[in-house]
């Protein structure tokens, strides 16, 4: 597949406009009943706009299938199709108690690499085009969406590593056996994925308020959202997701700093 490797144009944006579209509207949103943060409401409000074809999505890195999950209100309240996928064996034990046998899932208990991603999907009856990708693995996750070469998500939500704002390049050096370890060694940044993305023809949509995780559109779908400015620099947001209170005073605390080989791409 060949895309346009160009930003969101200004002619777009102005189609958006003239066409009456409304910006999307991503205040007062709701908590998730499984995901992190506001991934669910966030879905929901894109999906209003940019309507599911096959609703069918793909976890990569789905854990239990419960906690942080942003297919589980997708797949166990509202009928979606999907492939869950799990490397560590402790949590795909966990992922087979959930799901059990549903019919509407289908669970792979392997490690995925980039050089395999799109293997594992065909084996998994994955179609070439489908919905929406989930990816979170704590590492070598720019890698992997890099390598998926067959198949194609409308929608993807990827984590980021907000410990390195805009404009700053930064990408986990691939690591086939990396095992995230609770610091900041791990991911890449909003820019790098913003850039990789460019290249496989999608465009940011935003960011959760907790700093975990960006949403891309494809971009024939971009003006759907009415958005007028989605540089990395307006829509990146810090990490919020460690808050420790003590009396009335409230304290932001992260993931220990660690060097780790990465790359300015």
């Amino acid at each position: 597949m060949i895309f346009d490797i160009m930003p969101a144009t200004s002619r777009s944006r102005r189609q958006a406009m003239s066409a009456g579209i409304p910006p999307l509207d991503l205040s007062r949103l709701a908590p998730s009943l499984y995901a992190q943060g506001t991934e669910e409401a966030i879905l929901t409000r894109i999906l209003d706009r940019v309507a599911p074809a096959s609703r069918y999505c793909v976890d990569i890195g789905a854990s239990d299938g419960l906690r942080n999950s942003n297919t589980a209100l997708l797949l166990r309240e509202l009928g979606w199709l999907g492939t869950l996928v799990e490397g560590s064996a402790y949590r795909f034990g966990r992922l087979k108690e959930t799901y059990g046998d549903a019919g509407n899932v289908r669970l792979v208990g392997e490690r995925v690499q980039p050089d395999t991603v799109d293997d594992l999907l065909d084996a998994a009856g994955v179609p070439a085009v489908f919905d929406l990708l989930s990816l979170d693995i704590d590492g070598n996750d720019y890698w992997v969406w890099q390598g998926m070469q067959r198949h194609r998500a409308r929608l993807v939500v990827i984590e980021y590593n907000p410990y390195y704002p805009p404009p700053e390049r930064w990408v986990m050096a691939y690591d086939p056996e990396h095992n995230w370890d609770g610091s900041t060694h791990y991911g890449a940044s909003l820019a790098s994925l913003v850039a990789l993305g460019a290249t496989r023809g999608y465009e940011l949509v935003c960011c959760d308020d907790m700093g975990n995780n960006a949403f891309f559109v494809d971009r024939a779908l971009y003006p759907l959202l009415g958005i007028a400015n989605n540089e990395p620099r307006m829509l990146f947001r810090p990490a919020m997701y460690n808050l420790r209170y003590v009396g009335h005073n409230r304290f932001l605390t992260g993931h220990p700093y660690r060097y780790g080989p990465g790359e300015a791409i």
